[in-house]
């Protein structure tokens, strides 16, 4: 029976040298998460907006918050809407942009889920995505304005936590990165089973570095997803499981590649 381990790593503030005067003018410690729905085929894509939430307290960064940590095939700006001043730049790479090279990709149109994670603004802010081709040229953007007094912002995070373990315990998400080892294709039953996978997942994370050197530096929380039934789908056997995230191998056609859409699911799982 095959089962998955799904780990996730949030950036904390923790590494950082926190300048909280130029956080705090633009922004509460809070997160703003916006769903997203990213569709298109080889020739065209778009973006168009799934859903907006609040989670209880931010985690990423709070200084240089107007230059980009690392380059990728996307980008997301957050601008005061009066001056059009960058307050808060980050960047991606989605399942979306890979499967867009695919064979698949130049015969039909279809949709992607990507949720991202935001500083909360105080005010309303308006708010750029953008996708890049291979020739670093925009291929689709939205541009949008978020007002924090939405009533539609869904307030996540506060009840209705997903059971979990802290399998290393560190320091807060101010002082640590925080990683999360998700429960996929683990039942009701099979949980004290995911909780020692997990364990064995954190140990052998933590002898490699740059993790052994920097473990102090590190949160590491099993969190307790169940699945209906134990494993995951495997399309080439036609076998489908019902889980978690939906996850099964096959992804694009190729076997070994195990992945899910279902990215809001993720993060609701993780929310709090």
């Amino acid at each position: 029976m095959k089962k998955v381990l799904t780990v996730i790593a949030f950036l904390s503030s923790s590494l950082l040298n926190i300048n909280a005067q130029n956080f705090s003018e633009y922004f509460t410690n809070k997160t703003l998460r916006i769903d997203y729905i990213f569709t298109g085929n080889a020739s065209r894509q778009a973006v168009y907006l799934d859903g907006l939430s609040q989670l209880p307290s931010w985690a990423g960064r709070r200084m240089h918050l107007s230059k980009l940590p690392l380059e990728g095939n996307g980008q997301i700006i957050m601008r005061d809407p009066t001056t059009k001043q960058c307050i808060y730049k980050t960047s991606f790479s989605s399942l979306f942009q890979e499967w867009l090279v695919t064979d698949e990709a130049k015969e039909t149109s279809k949709g992607f889920e990507n949720t991202f994670l935001l500083p909360y603004p105080l005010h309303p802010i308006e708010i750029e995505i953008v996708l890049y081709n291979a020739e670093r040229k925009m291929a689709a953007n939205m541009k949008h304005i978020v007002r924090p007094d939405d009533i539609l912002i869904h307030a996540k995070g506060i009840s209705h936590i997903t059971p979990h373990k802290y399998l290393a315990k560190n320091g807060s998400e101010q002082e640590c990165i925080d990683v999360a080892i998700l429960a996929e294709g683990y039942t009701e039953k099979d949980m004290e089973i995911f909780y020692k996978d997990a364990g064995i997942a954190c140990e052998s994370l933590l002898s490699h570095e740059p993790f052994k050197t920097l473990k102090k530096k590190f949160n590491i929380v099993a969190v307790a997803c169940p699945s209906i039934d134990s494993g995951v789908s495997i399309p080439k056997i036609k076998q489908w499981k019902y889980t978690a995230f939906d996850s099964h191998f096959s992804t694009f056609y190729s076997d070994r590649y195990l992945t899910t859409n279902h990215v809001k699911s993720i993060h609701d799982a993780l929310a709090g």
